[in-house]
Protein backbone atom coordinates (compact mmCIF):
# COMPACT_ATOMS: atom_id res chain seq x y z
CA UNK A 1 0.00 0.00 0.00
CA UNK A 2 1.20 3.76 -0.81
CA UNK A 3 2.14 6.22 2.11
CA UNK A 4 -1.21 8.26 3.18
CA UNK A 5 -0.97 11.48 2.00
CA UNK A 6 -2.58 14.74 3.13
CA UNK A 7 -4.40 14.76 0.15
CA UNK A 8 -5.91 11.08 0.65
CA UNK A 9 -8.08 13.19 3.08
CA UNK A 10 -11.69 14.25 2.09
CA UNK A 11 -13.20 15.80 5.08
CA UNK A 12 -16.04 17.11 2.79
CA UNK A 13 -17.29 14.20 1.67
CA UNK A 14 -15.59 12.34 5.34
CA UNK A 15 -13.49 9.97 3.28
CA UNK A 16 -10.06 8.71 2.92
CA UNK A 17 -8.49 7.43 -0.21
CA UNK A 18 -6.12 4.23 -0.02
CA UNK A 19 -3.84 3.96 -3.28
CA UNK A 20 -3.06 0.37 -3.69
CA UNK A 21 0.25 -0.10 -5.79
CA UNK A 22 -0.93 -3.52 -6.51
CA UNK A 23 -2.97 -3.10 -9.67
CA UNK A 24 -3.24 0.70 -9.01
CA UNK A 25 -6.86 0.09 -7.14
CA UNK A 26 -7.64 2.57 -4.50
CA UNK A 27 -10.35 2.04 -2.01
CA UNK A 28 -12.24 4.96 -0.25
CA UNK A 29 -13.37 4.38 3.33
CA UNK A 30 -15.78 6.44 5.29
CA UNK A 31 -14.06 8.41 7.85
CA UNK A 32 -16.04 7.92 11.73
CA UNK A 33 -16.75 11.34 13.31
CA UNK A 34 -13.92 10.54 15.78
CA UNK A 35 -11.11 9.58 13.41
CA UNK A 36 -12.64 12.71 11.35
CA UNK A 37 -12.00 14.75 14.30
CA UNK A 38 -8.86 13.75 15.63
CA UNK A 39 -7.48 13.38 12.03
CA UNK A 40 -8.47 17.24 11.80
CA UNK A 41 -6.62 17.94 15.20
CA UNK A 42 -3.60 16.16 14.24
CA UNK A 43 -3.31 18.61 10.46
CA UNK A 44 -3.96 21.72 12.81
CA UNK A 45 -1.65 21.20 15.77
CA UNK A 46 0.27 17.99 15.29
CA UNK A 47 1.87 17.83 12.02
CA UNK A 48 3.00 21.54 11.38
CA UNK A 49 4.90 21.65 14.12
CA UNK A 50 6.93 18.39 12.89
CA UNK A 51 7.34 19.58 9.32
CA UNK A 52 8.26 22.90 10.72
CA UNK A 53 10.76 21.11 13.24
CA UNK A 54 12.47 19.61 9.95
CA UNK A 55 12.14 22.36 7.76
CA UNK A 56 14.32 24.64 9.11
CA UNK A 57 15.94 25.02 5.58
CA UNK A 58 12.75 26.22 3.79
CA UNK A 59 12.08 22.76 2.05
CA UNK A 60 8.62 22.11 0.85
CA UNK A 61 6.70 19.84 2.76
CA UNK A 62 6.71 16.68 0.80
CA UNK A 63 2.72 16.28 1.83
CA UNK A 64 2.32 12.75 3.97
CA UNK A 65 -0.17 12.14 6.03
CA UNK A 66 1.68 10.71 9.22
CA UNK A 67 5.50 11.74 9.36
CA UNK A 68 9.00 11.92 11.61
CA UNK A 69 10.97 15.09 12.40
CA UNK A 70 14.12 13.23 11.99
CA UNK A 71 16.52 15.89 12.79
CA UNK A 72 19.38 16.48 10.19
CA UNK A 73 17.37 14.15 7.60
CA UNK A 74 13.95 16.21 7.53
CA UNK A 75 10.46 15.29 7.48
CA UNK A 76 10.02 11.44 6.95
CA UNK A 77 7.13 9.28 6.55
CA UNK A 78 6.37 7.11 9.85
CA UNK A 79 7.33 3.74 8.33
CA UNK A 80 4.69 1.15 8.72
CA UNK A 81 6.49 -0.52 11.67
CA UNK A 82 6.39 2.99 13.41
CA UNK A 83 2.56 2.85 12.80
CA UNK A 84 2.29 -0.99 13.81
CA UNK A 85 4.39 -0.14 17.29
CA UNK A 86 1.69 3.35 17.94
CA UNK A 87 -1.42 0.87 17.43
CA UNK A 88 -0.17 -1.75 19.41
CA UNK A 89 1.22 0.67 22.47
CA UNK A 90 -2.69 2.42 22.59
CA UNK A 91 -3.89 -0.98 22.29
CA UNK A 92 -2.20 -1.62 25.43
CA UNK A 93 -2.42 1.16 27.23
CA UNK A 94 -6.78 0.82 27.03
CA UNK A 95 -6.14 -2.43 28.55
CA UNK A 96 -5.34 -5.21 25.55
CA UNK A 97 -4.10 -8.59 26.17
CA UNK A 98 -3.24 -9.67 22.77
CA UNK A 99 0.63 -10.02 22.54
CA UNK A 100 0.59 -8.27 19.00
CA UNK A 101 -1.73 -6.04 17.69
CA UNK A 102 -1.53 -3.93 14.85
CA UNK A 103 -3.95 -2.88 11.16
CA UNK A 104 -3.75 -6.49 9.86
CA UNK A 105 -5.67 -7.71 13.41
CA UNK A 106 -7.78 -4.55 12.95
CA UNK A 107 -8.98 -5.75 9.85
CA UNK A 108 -9.57 -9.50 11.01
CA UNK A 109 -11.90 -7.67 13.71
CA UNK A 110 -13.69 -5.49 11.03
CA UNK A 111 -14.44 -8.17 8.92
CA UNK A 112 -15.84 -10.31 11.50
CA UNK A 113 -17.54 -7.23 13.18
CA UNK A 114 -19.54 -6.85 10.63
CA UNK A 115 -20.05 -10.03 9.24
CA UNK A 116 -21.31 -11.33 13.12
CA UNK A 117 -23.60 -8.06 12.85
CA UNK A 118 -25.24 -8.37 9.40
CA UNK A 119 -23.44 -6.98 6.78
CA UNK A 120 -23.17 -9.56 3.92
CA UNK A 121 -20.15 -10.76 2.70
CA UNK A 122 -19.98 -9.47 -0.64
CA UNK A 123 -20.06 -5.84 0.89
CA UNK A 124 -17.36 -6.57 3.62
CA UNK A 125 -15.53 -7.66 1.17
CA UNK A 126 -15.67 -4.47 -0.80
CA UNK A 127 -15.57 -2.64 1.59
CA UNK A 128 -12.10 -4.20 2.47
CA UNK A 129 -11.09 -3.80 -0.87
CA UNK A 130 -10.88 -8.03 -1.25
CA UNK A 131 -10.71 -8.97 -5.08
CA UNK A 132 -12.89 -11.93 -3.95
CA UNK A 133 -15.06 -12.88 -0.94
CA UNK A 134 -12.75 -16.11 -0.80
CA UNK A 135 -9.95 -13.23 0.49
CA UNK A 136 -12.38 -12.28 3.15
CA UNK A 137 -13.85 -15.50 3.82
CA UNK A 138 -10.52 -16.03 5.89
CA UNK A 139 -10.94 -13.03 7.77
CA UNK A 140 -14.10 -12.70 8.68
CA UNK A 141 -14.92 -15.59 11.58
CA UNK A 142 -19.09 -15.62 12.60
CA UNK A 143 -19.49 -16.64 15.80
CA UNK A 144 -21.89 -18.81 17.41
CA UNK A 145 -24.03 -16.31 19.07
CA UNK A 146 -23.96 -14.14 15.42
CA UNK A 147 -25.41 -17.42 13.54
CA UNK A 148 -27.48 -18.06 16.25
CA UNK A 149 -29.28 -15.11 16.57
CA UNK A 150 -29.20 -14.77 12.24
CA UNK A 151 -30.90 -18.22 12.29
CA UNK A 152 -33.50 -17.07 14.82
CA UNK A 153 -34.54 -14.30 13.07
CA UNK A 154 -34.55 -16.03 9.70
CA UNK A 155 -36.91 -18.37 11.15
CA UNK A 156 -39.21 -15.68 12.98
CA UNK A 157 -39.59 -14.48 9.33
CA UNK A 158 -40.23 -17.23 7.35
CA UNK A 159 -42.91 -17.69 10.12
CA UNK A 160 -42.13 -21.02 11.72
CA UNK A 161 -41.31 -19.75 14.84
CA UNK A 162 -43.38 -17.53 17.05
CA UNK A 163 -42.74 -13.93 17.14
CA UNK A 164 -40.49 -13.79 21.14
Amino acid sequence: MRLLRVEDLDFERALIRFRRGKGGKTLDVALQPETRAALLAYLERGRPILVEQAHADGEDDPGWLFVSACGSDGVQPLSMNAVSLMLTRRYHAGGGTLRTFGSHRIRHATATLLVNNGMPLEEVSRYLGHSSTDVTRRYARQSPDALGRRAADALERSGLVAVR
